[in-house]
C-alpha cells in the first residue's frame, strides 16, 4: 500500500472539484459533466471481517479511475455506533477505527500478526463484534507506537494531535465508555456525566494511557485515509463525503456540548428526531437523535457545526448534507412517542445558519440531500444558495405528471442516482413491482418489461448517465446487478443494515470498459 505523506490541515483536491463565482450565489462543484460510484470502504472486499483502507481500497480507486469516473461517493467515515450505523456514531469527528488495515500496521512494525481471519466476500459482520476482536489489536499497535519514540510515525502522530482540537476530549469519552462498561454517558456517575471539572480532571489522570492509545488509533485511521485520498486525487477523483444532519444521543458531541441539544437536567431527551410518514414507512421514521437548540448554537456563531463541517472537509472534497430540509423545518417528535406520527414541524435555523456556513466556506462545497417531504421554504433555501440537490430514478413513478425524479425533468444542477444507500437495489426494487408498474416504467425507458433483470438495471444506469444532471452516481450494487440481499440500509428497520460487502471478483476489467463506453457516449468523462 502506498505510504503517502499526510497533511492534516489540507488535502490536495481532485481535478476541478470546486468553483465559486465571487459575489454570486452560483456555485459549481463539478466543472464538467461527470459520474461517480457509491461505495463505502466498509463494503470493500478484503482480508478482514470489514472492508479497510488498505490495498483493496487502493485497488478500488485504480479501478474506478479506469472507468473515466470523476467522483467517488462514500458514507460517513465516523465510527459505527448503535445499530451498527455510521449515522449513530459515538463521535462526529473521529474516524472509524474498524476501517484501519492491520496489514499496514504489521508492515510498519507495530503488530507481529494481523490476527483476523478473512471472511467470505459478502459476509455481514456486526461492527460490535470488532470491539472484542479488532480493538485489542489496534490498542496493541497504538501502545507499540507510543512506546517507541524513534518510530517513523511519531512525528505524524504529534502533528495529528496538535491539529485536531476535538481529539483529547473525544478520546477521553471513548476511554470513559470502556471504564463504565459501554453504558451511555447519561448513565455515568453524575459528576462525569454533567462534566464537573474536578471529576473530569481525576478521570483524565486515571485514564491517561487509554486516552493516548485512542489518539494513536484515530491517527491510524487518518493516516491511511490520507493515503487513499491521495490515490483518489491522482486518479482524477473527487471524494464526495456524507454528513448526517443529526448525531447520536450517546456521543462525545452531545456529552461535550449538552447545552446545545434538547436535553433535560439528567441528560435525557426532551424530544427526538424523525420524519413523518413517507416512502419508506407508513408510520414515519423515528430516529431517536437529540434535536438541536438552534438558538444556543446561534449565540456562539454555530461553532460546533462549523468545526464539524471543517472536519468533514478534511476527509472529503465535497460534502452531502443529509436531510437538508431540517435546516428549513424539522420534524419534532415527543421523546416517549412509539412512532413518528405524533410529531410536528418546527422552524429550523434557515438562512441565518447558511450565511454562517458561507462565511466559513465561501466556495460552498456542499450537496443538499433534498429528499422527502419538501415545501417552498426548503426549496428556496436550496436554490437561493446555489446548492445542487438529488434526483432518484426509483422515485420517478408515483402517478403524478410533475414528478421531479423522472430524467426529463432533471435540472442540470443536481446529482442523479439510480438509488441511494437507503434504497433497495434496482434489481431488488424491480422484483417487488407488479406487472402494471413494470409496463409503465419499461415504456418510459423503452425496454421490454419481460427482459432479463440485467437489461432493466442497465437501462436505469444508462438513463442516469444520459440525463441532464451534472453528476450521475451509481451504487456499485447496481453495476453488479445485485438483488435485495445487497441492500446497504433500510431506514424503516434498525437491524440487519450496513454489513454488505462486495464480492471479491466484482470489479472486472470488462465492467470498467462497459461503464467507460457509456460514460463517453454521454459526455461524462474528462475527455468526453
Amino acid at each position: 500500500m502506498p505510504d503517502a505523506p499526510v497533511d492534516y490541515t489540507f488535502y490536495a483536491r481532485g481535478r476541478g472539484s470546486r468553483r465559486a463565482t465571487s459575489g454570486s450565489l452560483t456555485v459549481a462543484l463539478f466543472d464538467h459533466r461527470t459520474f461517480g460510484v457509491l461505495l463505502h470502504p466498509s463494503s470493500l472486499f478484503g482480508r478482514e471481517p470489514v472492508g479497510t483502507l488498505g490495498a483493496e481500497a487502493h485497488q478500488f480507486v485504480e479501478w474506478l479511475g479506469s472507468t473515466g469516473a470523476g467522483v467517488w461517493q462514500i458514507l460517513p467515515l465516523t465510527m459505527n455506533g448503535q445499530y451498527d450505523s455510521p449515522y449513530f456514531s459515538y463521535s462526529a469527528f473521529a474516524g472509524n477505527p474498524w476501517l484501519v488495515d492491520l496489514a499496514d500496521l504489521q508492515a510498519h512494525g507495530l503488530l507481529d500478526d494481523p490476527g483476523l481471519a478473512a471472511q467470505p466476500g459478502d459476509a455481514a459482520v456486526p461492527f460490535d463484534t470488532l470491539a472484542s476482536t479488532k480493538l485489542p489489536l489496534l490498542q496493541r499497535a497504538a501502545r507499540a507506537l507510543l512506546d517507541d519514540p524513534g518510530h517513523e510515525w511519531r512525528a505524524g502522530l504529534a502533528e495529528f494531535t496538535q491539529a485536531q482540537p476535538w481529539l483529547d476530549d473525544t478520546c477521553h469519552f471513548f476511554a470513559l465508555k470502556e471504564r463504565f462498561d459501554h453504558r451511555p454517558w447519561f448513565e455515568w456517575p453524575a459528576g462525569i456525566a454533567r462534566r464537573d471539572p474536578g471529576a473530569l480532571d481525576a478521570s483524565r489522570a486515571e485514564l491517561s494511557d487509554r486516552i493516548e492509545e485512542w489518539s494513536a488509533i484515530l491517527y491510524f485511521v487518518d493516516r491511511q485515509w490520507a493515503g487513499v485520498m491521495a490515490a483518489a486525487h491522482a486518479a482524477g477523483l473527487t471524494v464526495l463525503g456524507d454528513l448526517p444532519i443529526y448525531v447520536s444521543h450517546d456521543s462525545a458531541d452531545v456529552w461535550l456540548n449538552q447545552v446545545e441539544f434538547s436535553l433535560d437536567d439528567a441528560g435525557h431527551l426532551t424530544a427526538q428526531s424523525g420524519v413523518p410518514p413517507d416512502y419508506f414507512s407508513e408510520t414515519g421514521q423515528l430516529w431517536g437523535n437529540p434535536l438541536y437548540r438552534w438558538d444556543s448554537m446561534a449565540d456562539n456563531g454555530y461553532r460546533w457545526w462549523l468545526d464539524r463541517l471543517r472536519r468533514c472537509l478534511e476527509l472529503s472534497d465535497v460534502v452531502r448534507i443529509d436531510h437538508f430540509r431540517a435546516l428549513s423545518a424539522y420534524w419534532e417528535v415527543p421523546a416517549d412517542a412509539p412512532d413518528a406520527r405524533s410529531g410536528r414541524w418546527v422552524t429550523g435555523p434557515g438562512q441565518h445558519f447558511v450565511d454562517a456556513v458561507r462565511a466559513a466556506f465561501p466556495s460552498m462545497p456542499f450537496v443538499a440531500e433534498d429528499l422527502g417531504t419538501l415545501d417552498d421554504d426548503v426549496l428556496a433555501l436550496r436554490d437561493e444558495n446555489g446548492l445542487p440537490g438529488m434526483r432518484i430514478l426509483q422515485f420517478g413513478f408515483d402517478g403524478t405528471t410533475d414528478n421531479p425524479h423522472q430524467p426529463h425533468r432533471f435540472p442540470t444542477s443536481c446529482l442523479a442516482y439510480t438509488g441511494t444507500h437507503d434504497n433497495d437495489t434496482v434489481a431488488g426494487w424491480w422484483a417487488t413491482l407488479d406487472d402494471g408498474a413494470r409496463s409503465e416504467i419499461a415504456a418510459y425507458y423503452q425496454v421490454d418489461p419481460h427482459a432479463d433483470v440485467g437489461s432493466i438495471v442497465w437501462a436505469f444506469i444508462e438513463a442516469a448517465l444520459g440525463s441532464r444532471a451534472d453528476v450521475a452516481v451509481l451504487p456499485v450494487q447496481d453495476l453488479l446487478v445485485l438483488d435485495s440481499r445487497a441492500r446497504m440500509n433500510d431506514p424503516s428497520v434498525f437491524v440487519g443494515n450496513w454489513g454488505w460487502r462486495m464480492p471479491a471478483d466484482g470489479l472486472s476489467v470488462a465492467l470498467a470498459a462497459s461503464l467507460r463506453r457509456l460514460a463517453e457516449r454521454y459526455g461524462r468523462t474528462a475527455s468526453g
